[in-house]
């Protein structure tokens, strides 16, 4: 089962799941300068979108999946004709669910429990929403009648649906499949059923369909702490050996690359009043904390304190949501000159420097010269001024902040509540779920493309994770089910 369910999750990664795409955008669409991988060196951005793509999920996703897991099913196992043969596990709908789930499964052991392992292993929706039903019988298995209770064998299996949102679309017949998942789960007490699903999906199913009435658990995924986001992203944090600056007011007016960042136009009035926000607030407590700090003259708390109130405002903006925290994270790093580091003559004695060595050791493409710093094969249309010289370079974590959302209008609110209801949608499903044809849906989807609050790859479209929190709220409060009671 175990062997399975890894086969499934390194699918899965390879066919669909991309958490940096946004930063990794079509050749056609030139990056802007605010863009953090268009400040870094091409090399160093490659890798960065590597060591994220590489990273597994925090082991407290997995956890809180497999402690009730293992309880539910020692539970049916002991009572098998009991309700009890369900549990679902809801992920926000921008977190890869599937991956999440399949990447616990792999770490689940039944093998000596007399348990037969069937895995739903779709890594996409069938094409028309008439057709999932049918394929649902064919894979998992036609429903039993209640009359034949009494005549099913005795042998049990453990059915994983890894996105419940695949199972259905939002149209005249997408819901069939909804309908017979009701109904195995239901009638089938020989099935225990493990069900993975998008918050906002479970919230439409419930709210229309009452879905949950014919489940048992229903479980939320945990969001993470700063603590928790700097444990995750240590890895990425040691192989580039990232620094990170203060925010106080004292150390920003005293470093022109803290507030070369900044920007504001009266062109962008909401851009601009989201960005006064977001500095004022985090330079505020950090000027706060140097006071406070100043007076207690404990240096230990001294030397922490950036990287932890770093990582506690990247959870605080993110919503505690790993795949929203990683893009904002490699959103704030910026590429400068250490100035820690002697130039000029010395320069040779910097190729050791811990700076060059992250750079070096993060590094899957080009190279590092005889001076320690970083070297292109050719030279690029956004290539920095002074990359190739021998002054030695680092990357910093600014201030993380969330980028505006761009004018939408109610259309657009629609395209992205079906997008986020689904998890994800080729052009042809999305067309069906909002009843206009593939060419207009298509037309708007360039748009919202092109604003960076959707992306696509492979023919999948999906809402940029970066843009989550406040969409989400933006639709809650245009009246959309995100929620319910």
């Amino acid at each position: 089962m175990a062997k399975q369910a890894s086969k499934f999750r390194d699918w899965l990664l390879d066919k669909r799941f991309f958490r940096v795409g946004w930063f990794a955008k079509d050749t056609h669409l030139a990056p802007e300068p605010e863009e953090a991988l268009a400040n870094l060196p091409d090399e160093v951005a490659s890798a960065l979108i590597d060591a994220a793509n590489d990273l597994s999920a925090h082991p407290s996703a997995t956890q809180a999946i497999l402690d009730p897991l293992n309880s539910a099913i020692a539970q049916w196992m002991e009572n098998p004709n009991s309700a009890n043969n369900s549990i679902v596990f809801l992920a926000q709908p921008v977190l890869p669910v599937s991956l999440i789930l399949g990447e616990s499964l792999s770490r689940l052991d039944i093998e000596n429990k007399q348990i037969t392992f069937k895995l739903l292993d779709w890594v996409k929706r069938p094409p028309h929403g008439a057709n999932i039903r049918r394929r649902l019988e064919k894979e998992i298995g036609p429903v039993a009648p209640k009359s034949d209770e009494m005549e099913r064998p005795s042998a049990k299996q453990l059915t994983v649906i890894p996105n419940l949102c695949w199972c259905f679309l939002r149209s005249v017949q997408g819901l069939d499949g909804i309908d017979y998942m009701q109904d195995t789960v239901m009638n089938d007490s020989s099935q225990f059923m493990v069900l993975g699903c998008g918050q906002i999906g479970w919230e439409y199913l419930k709210s229309t369909l009452k879905f949950h009435a014919y489940c048992d658990q229903v479980l939320h995924l945990p969001s993470l702490s700063g603590e928790q986001l700097q444990e995750w992203l240590d890895p990425i944090i040691s192989q580039f050996d990232i620094h990170f600056s203060d925010a106080a007011l004292h150390k920003r007016l005293g470093n022109p690359n803290q507030l070369k960042d900044v920007s504001f136009s009266i062109d962008k009035p909401v851009e601009t009043l989201s960005e006064i926000a977001q500095e004022a607030t985090a330079t505020v407590k950090s000027s706060v904390r140097f006071v406070k700090e100043a007076i207690d003259h404990d240096s230990d708390t001294q030397s922490a304190s950036p990287k932890l109130e770093y990582f506690n405002r990247l959870a605080n903006i993110s919503d505690g949501i790993s795949i929203v925290a990683l893009q904002l994270f490699i959103r704030s790093l910026r590429y400068e000159k250490d100035t820690d580091y002697p130039t000029g003559s010395d320069t040779g004695s910097c190729m050791d420097s811990g700076s060059n060595k992250g750079l070096s050791r993060g590094l899957k493409k080009g190279h590092v010269n005889k001076q320690g710093t970083l070297e292109k094969s050719s030279q690029k249309p956004n290539q920095k001024p002074n990359q190739g010289s021998t002054q030695p370079v680092k990357i910093v974590a600014q201030l993380p902040k969330l980028p505006p959302l761009p004018e939408l209008s109610q259309s657009d609110l629609y395209l992205l509540y079906a997008l986020m209801l689904h998890g994800d949608l080729t052009i042809d499903a999305l067309a069906e779920s909002l009843g206009d044809s593939p060419q207009v849906v298509n037309n708007q989807v360039q748009v919202l493309r092109n604003e960076g609050v959707i992306e696509q790859k492979n023919g999948v479209i999906k809402t940029n994770p970066i843009h989550y929190p406040r969409l989400k709220r933006e639709l809650a409060n245009n009246n959309f089910i995100i929620m319910t009671s």
